[in-house]
Parts: structure tokens; C-alpha cells; sequence
């Protein structure tokens, strides 16, 4: 900020928060991007999905490469 007082906003055009994407480009919605959430978990044998930590769904957003997905663990068998 001190290089370009005149500037208001820090833009990142990296890997951060999705609500700071969600605020810099004025977009409220997960749009077209939803299917992922589903392809981040694991399907229960009764249909249902393995409910994910946040912690865990933002560490696979922040840290994946390559489209690779961290699966979480498959759950213990009751």
C-alpha cells in the first residue's frame, strides 16, 4: 500500500478464502461449483455423505494441486 497509496483494495489472485473471492468480485453464490463439495467426501452405504470438518473441505481447497481431491477418511464401521 505504501508503493500505491491511490490503490483501495489488496487483490490476491491466489488461493485464499472464498469469501474473499466472494467479496472482491461481488458473486453470493457457489454458482457451477457446488458438484465439488459432493466429490470431496464419501458416499455412506445408506446413500447419505460422510459429513467433512471445515477444516477439512479448506485445507483440500487451499493445498490441493493438480485437481486432486483429499478424500477424507472412510468411517468406521459401526
Amino acid at each position: 500500500m505504501a508503493a500505491h497509496p491511490e490503490d483501495a483494495k489488496i487483490k490476491v489472485w491466489d488461493k485464499t478464502c472464498l469469501c474473499t473471492h466472494m467479496r472482491n468480485f461481488d458473486c453470493w453464490t457457489c454458482g457451477h461449483y457446488t458438484y465439488r463439495l459432493k466429490d470431496t467426501t464419501r458416499q455412506n452405504a445408506d446413500g447419505s455423505y460422510q459429513i467433512l470438518s471445515a477444516e477439512h473441505v479448506f485445507h483440500d481447497y487451499q493445498y490441493s494441486t493438480d485437481n486432486k481431491i483429499a478424500l477424507p477418511s472412510a468411517p468406521a464401521a459401526v
